[in-house]
């Protein structure tokens, strides 16, 4: 193993020595160009390197933004930020281009390879739990690994002599390989192959210790949910993200692809949802069902693996279910927040089994869920960094158990974490943190930013332990749905009571179990929110904030509720003041939770009624046409009205997507008198006003009860008569058939508009 090494470093020693120095002949547009270097390595900080020019035709030449004249000589002395300098040359006919001699700066090339050592290393060292499954034994400590990461960090660097790369030029290969649909189709079927067998396997065991009594609450908590979605259906529109995230799939330009290089797996929900149903939102429905009935079952299986008897466990899982704090909980914008901590909690019971059972499908299910959880949305970071508790708490004389399990969970977070860092060092900005380190905390000393976070604390658990209630139990005034409500309590109550009568059904926790309940569910709160707290634009968003919130919140209410009961010493007795009590809470937290589809249902039919509209009267625009939906209404009345999403380029995905080839180039919302919204693909339609040229609009008006109509000419706000050159009818086709997809992605709207 030693040898390798040292023969490493000979090779890169000889392939520095060996690389020609960089020299670019070429022509352009009737220009010559030559650039050479007198070596191709800068060895040592503050070295530097002698480039030459020699360029004939041309109209002007630019260095690193300096102009100059066509022929000369400089001195340039590469750093860790720019290694070669950018030659911009604009040959006579106009044409222009840019060129870069391929430099290599020895310090940059350790600090990448070092950066890609960090991002192998977790994949290392996964290797070698997997093929030991090691648990009892320490690691061995011996020169063999540090030597052999050593080779690997030659080997990286020796690259470098051959092929010359930059954090730069990895991000843009992985952004070519993470955008595409592709890359989310295999991030699902790698889920199915890791985990469909241990569902099955699981629910064999399940069927083998005859745990009746628990399939029989995982059914019910189907449906629940169920319940839930009866009144409203499965085919209602999308929100924002659902428009955006299926454009994009399907090819639209986005900024979305700077969100899936940090969150690589961030739409392979959406890929499945597509598979189910491609051409309605039936599909992301039905996603969102499967989410919350495997979150309540997995939430419910972890307490019972921690030894919690089957009522007291059922009791905190419907509350964690209707916790009133998180405001779009059942709402489709909340899908991938919601799969990364469903993949969360099936890592967390993959871990407690793989304690009890090593087993490999069993390690590679919990790294798999855990790059499921951080790379499509890491607001559970910090409850990740604390799961390690459960079995230090547990186990406290397993060292060395204990200390592999803790290194085997912490292998993706410390992926994630060395990704950011790759991220960062190729100058991709993320997380809102021009909103940690700007201007916003310049203001604040030492005191004032404690006392600042301590009121945001205090925020969170007066929302969460108070307002959150109040508000459930003012809002039950507002649910047109209340048998249903009804029904979902009437259900939760029986199950409760056949599980409190059951004569195997063991006794409630005792005190001293009740206040570690209570205790640990409050402290859980805090990891619970994350690092969304120290962010000033998110710590406000409750459905950013709070979903993770009621973990703990479900755990410290029943640790309430057996504290106050604790006195009472007949066990019968005792449950059924638990039951009752929760009940009285469960009622209007399950009526908020209607109440708060039945707003979520009506501001997706509200959208979809105005899409329909627009797709009714010109179902087929020419290819240079624009679409501009002028409305006189503020934002504020567009958010009264449940449509302030359209302000967006929520808008535009939708155009994008309903019409296929018969769309419009782009689509944009426009206030009178103020701007257009704002879209990814074409920033011209930024403002409407007398002076802007017509003759490629068509624009539809959006009045205040949320009809829409098509103007023939120009409404006065925007300068008619003046201005003549509005003319729709050359750009659209009002005969066309409508397009079949918006048949059933509208399907909703379709039906209202048919029996108004």
């Amino acid at each position: 193993m030693r040898i390798l090494p040292a023969a490493l470093f000979l090779l890169l020693l000889v392939g520095m020595v060996g690389t020609p120095a960089p020299f670019i002949e070429t022509e352009f547009g009737g220009a010559s160009v030559e650039i050479a270097a007198d070596r191709a390595w800068v060895l040592l900080p503050q070295g530097c390197v002698t480039i030459s020019w020699d360029l004939e035709g041309i109209l002007s030449i630019y260095i690193d933004d300096q102009g100059k004249i066509g022929w000369g000589e400089m001195i340039y002395c590469p750093s860790t930020d720019a290694s070669s300098p950018v030659f911009d040359i604009t040959a006579e006919n106009g044409q222009l281009r840019a060129y870069e001699l391929n430099i290599r700066y020895f310090p940059a090339a350790v600090a990448q390879s070092l950066l890609l050592l960090l991002l192998i290393s977790p994949f290392l060292i996964a290797s070698f739990y997997l093929a030991t499954l090691r648990m009892t034994d320490p690691i061995p400590l011996n020169a063999s690994p540090i030597l052999a990461l050593l080779a690997l960090l030659l080997f990286l660097a020796l690259v470098q002599t051959a092929h010359a790369y930059t954090i730069e030029s990895l991000l843009g290969g992985l952004g070519n390989v993470f955008t595409t649909r592709a890359w989310q189709i295999f991030g699902l079927v790698l889920a199915g192959l890791v985990f469909i067998p241990l569902v099955f396997e699981y629910c064999r065991q399940g069927i083998r210790k005859r745990l009746r009594a628990d399939f029989l609450v995982i059914g019910v908590f189907v449906v629940f949910i169920l319940l839930l979605y009866l009144p409203f259906g499965f085919d209602s529109i999308g929100q924002y993200e659902e428009w955006v995230k299926r454009a994009f799939l399907e090819g639209r330009p986005s900024r979305m692809d700077r969100e899936v290089l940090l969150r690589f797996f961030g739409l392979y929900p959406d890929a499945f949802a597509d598979t189910l149903s491609t051409n309605s939102f039936t599909g992301l429905h039905l996603l969102n069902f499967l989410i919350y009935g495997g979150k309540l079952t997995l939430f419910y299986v972890i307490l019972r693996r921690l030894g919690v008897d089957r009522l007291s466990a059922f009791v905190t899982t419907i509350v964690f279910m209707v916790y009133p704090v998180n405001s779009s909980l059942m709402s489709l914008r909340s899908v991938t927040v919601s799969m990364s901590l469903l993949t969360l909690l099936a890592a967390i019971n993959l871990a407690m089994d793989y304690l009890r059972k090593p087993g490999r499908l069993r390690l590679l299910g919990i790294w798999l869920a855990l790059i499921l959880t951080l790379f499509v949305y890491e607001n559970a970071f910090v409850i990740i960094l604390v799961v390690p508790l459960l079995w230090l708490l547990r186990g406290p004389r397993k060292t060395w158990q204990n200390f592999n399990m803790t290194a085997i969970w912490y292998l993706v977070p410390t992926l994630k974490i060395v990704y950011l860092l790759i991220l960062a060092s190729g100058g991709l900005r993320f997380y809102g943190i021009q909103y940690v380190l700007g201007p916003v905390r310049a203001d604040r000393n030492i005191l004032e930013t404690v006392s600042y976070y301590a009121g945001v604390i205090a925020d969170v658990y007066r929302q969460t332990l108070w307002d959150g209630w109040r508000e459930a139990i003012t809002v039950m005034g507002e649910n047109t749905y209340l048998a249903h409500t009804l029904m979902a309590v009437a259900l939760t109550a029986i199950v409760m009571l056949l599980l409190a009568i059951d004569k195997r059904a063991s006794a409630l926790p005792s005190r001293r179990a009740a206040m570690f309940w209570l205790a640990g569910g409050l402290v859980f709160i805090l990891p619970s929110i994350g690092v969304g707290m120290w962010i000033d634009k998110y710590h406000t968003e409750f459905w950013r904030l709070y979903v993770n919130v009621p973990f703990g919140a479900s755990i410290a209410f029943f640790g309430l509720l057996l504290l106050l009961t604790e006195p009472i010493r007949r066990s019968r007795i005792r449950k059924t003041l638990v039951i009752v009590a929760s009940l009285l809470l469960i009622l209007p937290a399950t009526s908020r939770l209607f109440v708060q589809q039945a707003y979520f249902n009506d501001s997706a039919n509200a959208k979809a009624s105005i899409l329909w509209q627009i797709v009714e009267q010109v179902p087929h625009y020419e290819s240079n046409a624009r679409l501009a939906l002028v409305t006189d209404m503020s934002l504020d009345q567009l958010s009264e009205l449940g449509i302030d999403e359209l302000w967006s380029h929520m808008f535009d995905s939708a155009i994008y997507l309903l019409y296929g080839e018969g769309r419009p180039a782009v689509s944009s919302l426009c206030i009178l008198g103020e701007a257009c919204s704002t879209n990814d693909i074409d920033e011209s339609l930024r403002y409407l006003d007398a002076d802007t040229d017509y003759s490629d609009i068509v624009i539809f008006r959006l009045n205040h009860d949320l009809s829409v109509e098509l103007l023939p000419e120009l409404p006065p706000e925007l300068g008619w008569p003046n201005n003549d050159s509005y003319n729709p009818g050359r750009l659209i086709d009002t005969s066309a058939p409508i397009p079949p997809r918006a048949l059933t992605m509208l399907a909703s709207a379709r039906r209202a508009s048919a029996n108004p």
